[in-house]
């Protein structure tokens, strides 16, 4: 029979040791890229109400910088423009100076049609494909090394099918969401504990939309409204979601509808 001073010893140095692990392992850690407005603004706020220590990323300094003072717990600034060619060595700075990362959430966008010359549609091309996969190869890399970590990318219910109205726009989300099927596979394919999920907007009112005045637009929801069903996916751990949920049926549609029933009842979408 183990005397009852050796259990409370026993017991003390139990609780000291959990307590010393959890001040050593501290808040969890997430990165926004794309934090300075949008859905990336929303998000970074619930995350830190959440008890993350949130790093800011984005192009625009004031923005982030609004954004800070907003924010009830500690966080991180890095000016950074996903489609520079140092976006890459700014984004394990950013990592580096948190001293880990446990979440990051990818929400980068640069809309344009295929009204617009070519300069412009490369534009939408190297910021909704190569730039997002640039940031997204990083992470991945880190949490791999670690063997933890969660990606969220923000693609589009565009990503779905081929739209006449933005070819090059809904060519270049349906990169993102094969390439981060594709990577969430890998994870799963060789028993890395790295989580995908992504997040599949319909009609968001995002800073530069004009999606009153499109009369195409359905189901339309405020960006505060998106950041709350992201966070609910983040915390499910989804390996998709579509925001808002209640549109499933457009993704059913886009994705199945033969293209003759398609092209000739469904074009608006």
């Amino acid at each position: 029979m183990v005397p009852i001073r050796n259990v409370s010893y026993i017991f003390c140095t139990l609780s000291i040791s959990i307590m010393a692990y959890g001040a050593e392992a501290g808040p969890k850690k997430a990165i926004v890229i794309g934090a300075s407005s949008g859905m990336g603004r929303e998000v970074a706020k619930l995350l830190s109400m959440q008890g993350y220590t949130v790093g800011l990323a984005a192009r625009r300094l004031p923005l982030l910088q609004s954004l800070q003072q907003e924010l009830p717990n500690p966080s991180h600034i890095k000016q950074l423009d996903v489609t520079a060619t140092d976006a890459r060595e700014k984004l394990q700075e950013l990592i580096d100076e948190m001293g880990g990362l446990d979440l990051i959430v990818i929400a980068i966008s640069a809309y344009l049609d295929n009204r617009r010359g070519w300069t412009e549609q490369r534009r939408t091309l190297v910021t909704d494909s190569m730039a997002f996969i640039a940031m997204a190869d990083v992470a991945f890399k880190y949490f791999i090394q670690q063997n933890s970590g969660h990606l969220v990318g923000i693609s589009s219910t565009s990503g779905l099918r081929g739209s006449a109205s933005s070819p090059v726009y809904s060519g270049s989300k349906a990169c993102i969401m094969y390439y981060m099927e594709g990577m969430r596979n890998y994870m799963i394919q060789n028993n890395i504990n790295v989580q995908v999920t992504d997040i599949i907007p319909g009609f968001v009112a995002v800073e530069h939309s004009a999606l009153g005045a499109d009369p195409s637009a359905y189901c339309e929801i405020t960006c505060g409204q998106a950041g709350q069903e992201i966070l609910a996916a983040i915390k499910a751990q989804k390996k998709t979601a579509i925001i808002p949920s209640s549109i499933w049926w457009v993704a059913i549609i886009l994705k199945y509808a033969p293209d003759w029933l398609y092209n000739r009842y469904f074009s608006w979408m």
